[in-house]
C-alpha cells in the first residue's frame, strides 16, 4: 500500500508505519499536518478539533475536496476514530451543508465519505442556499453565510447531535445551522477535523470569533 499524499510505499519510513497500516498517509506526510487538539466554543455550543487548519492539512483537502480525490476520504479522521467513536457514542452526526452547486462538481458528499469511518448514524439535515466559495470571501462576507443556511422541512433531528465539518475558520456555517435549532429540544456539539486559530480572539468561555 501507498501513501495518498506521496506515493511512498508504506513501511519504507519507520516501524510506525507497518504497526499503524490502517493509516493512509506514511509518516512524513502525517506530520505535515500539524497535530493540535482544541476545545472552544461556537455561538455557546462546544466545539472539537484535532489539527490546526495549516499547509499539510489544507493541500490534502484541496486534493480531496476540489481535485476529487476520493481515496483521501478517510484520512482525514483515521488516527482520531476510536476516540471519537466514544466521544460522540449514541449521538447522530449533523453534517454541514455545501450548495447543490458544489456537490453536483464534485459528484461525492465530501463529508459524508470523510465521516462514515466512524460508523455513527449521520444525516445531512441543512440547506446551503449560497454558491460563493467560502475561503474567497471576507470576513464580513463568511458571516452573511449564517444567513444562508436553513434546515430541510422533512428533516427529523433526534435529540443528541453533532454538527461536523472539515475546518471551522469563522464558524458562519455553523452558526447559521445552529441558528435553525431549537437549543431546548437538543444536546448540540460540534467537531471539525480542522480549526484554524490564527488571529482569533479568545474571548469568556473560550468563545470562538
Amino acid at each position: 500500500m501507498r501513501c495518498l499524499m506521496c506515493g511512498r510505499e508504506l513501511g519504507e519510513c519507520s516501524i510506525r508505519d507497518i504497526l499503524f497500516g490502517d493509516d493512509p498517509l506514511c509518516l512524513t506526510c502525517r506530520k505535515q499536518w500539524k497535530y493540535y487538539p482544541q476545545c472552544f466554543y461556537v455561538d455557546g455550543i462546544q466545539a472539537d478539533s484535532d489539527y490546526l487548519y495549516r499547509e499539510g492539512f489544507s493541500t490534502s483537502l484541496i486534493q480531496y475536496k476540489e481535485c476529487g480525490d476520493e481515496a483521501l476520504k478517510d484520512a482525514f479522521l483515521q488516527p482520531m476514530i476510536r476516540k471519537l467513536q466514544r466521544r460522540y457514542h449514541g449521538m447522530t452526526l449533523c453534517l454541514m451543508p455545501s450548495s447543490e452547486e458544489k456537490i453536483k462538481e464534485r459528484g461525492f458528499s465530501h463529508l459524508m465519505e470523510m465521516y462514515a469511518s466512524l460508523g455513527l448514524p449521520m444525516m445531512e439535515p441543512f440547506i446551503k442556499n449560497a454558491s460563493a466559495v467560502q475561503k474567497e470571501l471576507n470576513y464580513a462576507g463568511r458571516q452573511k453565510i449564517t444567513e444562508q443556511i436553513s434546515l430541510r422541512k422533512d428533516a427529523v433531528l433526534p435529540e443528541k447531535i453533532v454538527l461536523c465539518d472539515d475546518v471551522i475558520t469563522t464558524g458562519a456555517t455553523l452558526k447559521g445551522a445552529l441558528h435553525c435549532l431549537n437549543r431546548t429540544k437538543h444536546h448540540i456539539l460540534i467537531y471539525a477535523a480542522a480549526a484554524d486559530n490564527e488571529g482569533k480572539k479568545w474571548k469568556k468561555k473560550e468563545e470562538w470569533e
